[in-house]
């Protein structure tokens, strides 16, 4: 027995031996790092002192906003980029198994249900904050609210990752991405903002956060539709108290670069042969409305506002119910991801391409879905219904998308009113999921395929050169 205690104690003094030295080794390591990043940091000082002198000069505000544009414009491109990629890989596997039906239902299926539980799990583990749009706790920010862990990098990430998802899912998911970018670029401002007040040697000041969050939020909406005067009115819309006079042009700024920048990298990923808008029209130029239009308008603007009234009833009873229900209320607390999986199995089984959604045009995406609607083609003409005549739906026709709204069996103004009716209750449905999101893309959609149903027939016979609504104005929220 002593001679085993001996050993033991043996053993033990050499492993307390062997822990100091590896202890040692490591604060040597880490001793030799620092001493080099000190060297490093004098060798480059004056160079990073001139730097810092240029950029006092010009003032680090404009560098700030310019960054943030920058930025935020390149991960927005990514974003489009890398959600058409997936959507495409989407649509080859479901045709490749076009001899085997089952397997393509399982197939479009399972690719939503996938992409939809990752971004409700990124939402739930990351960071629970990045779940929904962002914007009703941004209001509240820009009131004085505190809100924990609501501009940090780690909800950015998760916010990201899981837009990301969301999008990929394309217009079965029905969601958009407004939202979201509007969160992400007033968590990059918030960011930005403490790298450059190090940077200037100067101290925080809530003034100053305050300008740059209401910059990025008109960055949000400038990567999203390009348009900086739309993202500078979001900003002044999202502040609804008090907007200050110099914050029109910081915002505006920001807006226009992150626009640039993003049309700038259409050009170069070869998508564009020079820098053009988002979504083009082709109205005459001298005369591009009927008088009689107006009338049209008007109606249709009357309808619409109908519509989101019935919209917003819908909405909140479907909210109340789902609160007061206490089995349901707690099986969406305790599984969210089980619950969005759900969500998004029933969607993609209402828009399986060889079902109902041969009638909704659901191979498109969101994007897509607004250059169809854009699109002043009239549907309803003969000879272009004859360049669908099969009793199948469409197939992928990149070049020609609006082929997708057209059917042997259905006019284009019965696929829009079926468009119209279905996504109604399943946008109702995707809003429940606790997934980041936008809303407001949907609304565009929406409200362009208002108008679409509105020109595509008795409409476009009457004025055959008439143009589309711009669905920025038909707003149903």
């Amino acid at each position: 027995m002593p001679l085993r205690s001996e050993r033991g104690g043996l053993r033990t003094d050499e492993a307390g031996e062997k822990n100091e030295a590896e202890g040692f080794f490591a604060a040597q390591r880490q001793g030799t790092a620092r001493r080099l990043a000190r060297r490093l940091l004098l060798l480059f000082k004056p160079a990073i002192q001139s730097v810092r002198k240029q950029v006092l000069k010009v003032g680090e505000d404009w560098i700030f906003l310019f960054l943030l544009g920058m930025v935020m414009a390149t991960i927005s491109f990514s974003l489009d980029v890398t959600t058409s990629k997936l959507q495409r890989a989407n649509l080859w596997a479901y045709d490749s198994l076009e001899s085997y039906p089952y397997l393509q239902f399982a197939s479009w299926v399972l690719y939503h249900v996938s992409l939809t539980a990752v971004s409700a799990g990124v939402a739930k583990y990351i960071s629970p904050q990045a779940a929904g749009s962002g914007i009703p706790e941004l209001k509240v920010t820009l009131r004085g609210v505190t809100l924990d862990e609501f501009f940090t990098f780690r909800t950015f990430v998760a916010k990201l990752i899981g837009i990301i998802c969301t999008l990929a899912a394309g217009s079965t998911i029905f969601l958009g991405k407004v939202g979201p970018f509007v969160h992400m670029a007033t968590i990059l401002a918030t960011l930005l903002g403490k790298v450059m007040v190090k940077f200037a040697g100067t101290k925080e000041n809530k003034g100053r956060k305050y300008e740059m969050l209401i910059a990025g939020a008109a960055v949000g909406v400038a990567c999203c539709f390009v348009a900086p005067i739309g993202g500078v009115l979001f900003s002044v819309e999202t502040t609804a108290t008090h907007f200050a006079v110099r914050n029109y042009w910081r915002g505006f700024f920001a807006a226009t670069c992150a626009a640039l920048m993003f049309r700038v990298l259409a050009v170069v990923n070869n998508e564009h042969e020079t820098v053009a808008v988002l979504f083009s029209t082709n109205w005459r130029v001298e005369f591009p409305f009927d008088f009689p239009e107006f009338l049209s308008f008007a109606i249709l603007g009357v309808i619409c506002g109908c519509l989101g009234c019935i919209y917003l009833y819908c909405h909140r009873n479907l909210t109340i119910f789902l609160t007061n229900h206490k089995k349901i209320s707690r099986f969406m607390a305790d599984n969210k991801i089980v619950f969005a999986a759900s969500v998004a199995l029933v969607l993609a089984s209402v828009t399986f391409p060889h079902g109902a959604g041969q009638y909704i045009g659901s191979r498109l995406t969101m994007k897509e879905l607004l250059e169809t609607f854009f699109d002043n083609r009239t549907w309803c003409s003969d000879e272009e219904m004859l360049a669908n005549n099969t009793r199948r739906p469409p197939k992928p026709t990149y070049e020609a998308k609006w082929l997708q709204w057209t059917h042997p069996r259905l006019s284009s103004l019965e696929m829009l009113a079926f468009f119209i009716t279905l996504k109604f209750f399943m946008l109702l449905l995707a809003t429940t999921m606790a997934v980041p999101a936008g809303y407001f893309l949907p609304v565009f959609v929406y409200g362009e395929c208002c108008s679409g149903s509105r020109r595509h027939d008795d409409v476009a016979l009457a004025f055959p050169f008439k143009c589309s609504l711009i669905c920025s104005f038909v707003r149903l929220i």
